[in-house]
């Protein structure tokens, strides 16, 4: 066979068509093109190969055996040329991806963790969006968010990711070794707190761990969670902190968890507009939350 190794691409497309369709007509509609022109470009694929793919009579065409076998490899590479197209398309067409969250969950858990996004989904266009309260989704403004609760979320499409905990942690310089300890150091507090129901508070942890004589009232307090926890990694006391918040801490050792009684969290969720929770873009970065999340 001389020359290139494949038939023109339009004599493909002409053979696969009337193969597909068994009549030159339907296919001639299909590829906006005459009768005429596609019996031309099954001729000259016949030529090209040297064999005969189809039979003609006047109302009907059909497969020979040598065409059934070129059909056969034509629909399985028309096929996945398709699939690159739409994947090459929806990579350039990709648009911005905007995600909302509490300023405190950006800070301390998704901005150190930024570069693995880079570096797992390189061609996310990714916008951080800081908000104490629950914004409206909407592709094309808020398109995603991480949302904390218990669910359901109305008007959302959620999964969830992580259920939360919380739990005394401190810095390993103020040696708490049991719960005696707890009544020499300084209690961290956050006012203010609204969720999880019923607050992971002081009282409620000593209650729950058994142990008594504390002054549940008196220590540190604070109106932000973060500050409490910045307050405990400098050894000011022990506070009650979130544990998916302070997992970069207590994995660097400047937090640690000295006791194992741990309150109950509401979960985290991946939330995103109603329409788009099947976009390549959308997708991509929920498996990515699941991904990191689990591994907590």
């Amino acid at each position: 066979m001389a020359g290139s190794d494949l038939p023109p691409l339009a004599a493909l497309r002409a053979f696969e068509a009337t193969a597909r369709l068994s009549s030159f007509k339907a296919a001639a509609a299909e590829l906006f093109v005459t009768p005429t022109a596609i019996s031309h470009q099954i001729r000259q694929l016949e030529e090209y190969l040297g064999v005969r793919v189809l039979d003609r009579s006047p109302r009907n065409v059909s497969l020979t055996s040598k065409g059934r076998e070129l059909y056969e490899a034509t629909v399985s590479g028309f096929s996945e040329i398709r699939q690159s197209v739409i994947r090459l398309r929806e990579i350039q067409n990709s648009r911005a991806l905007t995600l909302s969250a509490t300023t405190a969950f950006l800070s301390h858990w998704l901005v150190p963790r930024l570069g693995e996004i880079r570096r797992v989904l390189p061609e996310l266009d990714l916008r951080l969006h800081a908000s104490e309260t629950i914004v409206r989704l909407q592709p094309g403004e808020i398109d995603v968010a991480i949302r904390y609760g218990k669910g359901p979320f109305t008007g959302v499409e959620t999964t969830p990711l992580k259920a939360d905990g919380f739990a005394p942690l401190c810095s390993p310089g103020l040696n708490i070794a049991d719960l005696e300890d707890i009544r020499r150091v300084a209690l961290i507090h956050v006012d203010g707190r609204t969720a999880p129901l019923p607050l992971p508070d002081w009282p409620r942890w000593c209650a729950e761990a058994g142990i008594s004589g504390v002054n549940t009232a008196a220590g540190l307090r604070f109106s932000n969670s973060m500050h409490a926890m910045q307050a405990a990694i400098a050894g000011q006391g022990v506070a009650i902190v979130s544990l998916v918040m302070a997992a970069d801490a207590l994995a660097s050792g400047l937090l640690i968890q000295p006791f194992n009684h741990i309150l109950p969290g509401n979960t985290y969720h991946f939330a995103c507009a109603p329409g788009i929770g099947s976009h390549t873009d959308v997708n991509a970065l929920r498996q990515w939350f699941q991904t990191e999340l689990e591994a907590m």
